[in-house]
């Protein structure tokens, strides 16, 4: 496991994830027959090898975007319930699970502003697989100026589309490790506690940006006739003289014979 992955994997995430993510994973995976040696796991009934690599982002783009506010209580404390969702795009590459068949291009996608901790502001990513009735979806926390921010333009019309580039510690078949970026892969999330059930990975996101909507594309019409050009002017002018040329000696042998 590469350095900045193995950062994340220890990195101060239950609070916001819970246990099924990162270290939480590793073990879960062990546990039910996969192990995880020199950096690459191998599952029981699985066939191949898996690796985790920071040399490739995953990239993400959102769009279609939906603001709430409200409040909700967990653990006996009232809690900004604030969020944005919207639907995102894995653009060629899929999500999928390392254990089982199964896999989307698509997800809904959730932004939530992150608690206040005093640390480090840092941009956080989650994606997981909630079971077979909800399926896949992802969070994004953002530290409360982005967050508020980015609400902004949405409300106002000026965010219409986000992309971002994340650090993860999902799975990657061992021979797409090397992968070029323009050849889509499948990231995998690590197998779950029990077959079926949930599982989840983070990533640190290393860059987001967002901008309005694209405009639409115009709706198809007549194509455009190209301006005639003086050849094509003088080509016409002449062909129309020899019409007339043609007539007049037409008229010339009609007189003639009469």
């Amino acid at each position: 496991m590469s350095a900045s992955v193995a950062k994340l994997a220890r990195d101060g995430w239950s609070a916001i994830v819970g246990p099924q993510t990162g270290a939480g994973i590793m073990a879960t995976a062990t546990a039910r027959g996969a192990a995880i040696s020199d950096g690459r796991m191998t599952i029981a009934g699985v066939p191949g090898r898996f690796v985790q690599s920071s040399a490739r982002p995953l990239a993400l783009a959102a769009d279609g975007f939906s603001t709430f506010a409200g409040h909700v209580l967990r653990d006996g404390v009232l809690v900004d319930d604030a969020r944005i969702t919207s639907a995102a795009s894995l653009g060629d590459d899929r999500l999928g699970r390392a254990d089982a068949a199964g896999e989307t291009g698509a997800l809904p996608l959730a932004i939530r502003p992150l608690p206040e901790s005093g640390g480090p502001a840092r941009m956080l990513l989650v994606l997981a697989f909630r079971g077979a009735e909800e399926g896949y979806d992802a969070t994004l926390w953002l530290p409360a100026a982005i967050f508020a921010a980015l609400r902004q333009d949405v409300e106002s019309g000026r965010a219409g589309r986000l992309t971002l580039a994340a650090t993860t510690v999902l799975w990657l078949d061992e021979t797409d490790r090397e992968a070029p970026p323009e050849r889509p892969v499948l990231w995998l999330l690590g197998p779950a506690a029990a077959p079926g059930g949930e599982t989840a990975a983070r990533g640190l996101v290393e860059r987001i940006d967002w901008s309005s909507a694209e405009p639409p594309a115009p709706e198809p019409g007549e194509p455009e006739e190209a301006p005639e050009t003086t050849a094509e002017a003088l080509g016409r002018l002449n062909w129309s003289l020899k019409q007339l040329v043609l007539i007049l000696v037409f008229l010339l042998i009609v007189v003639a014979l009469k």
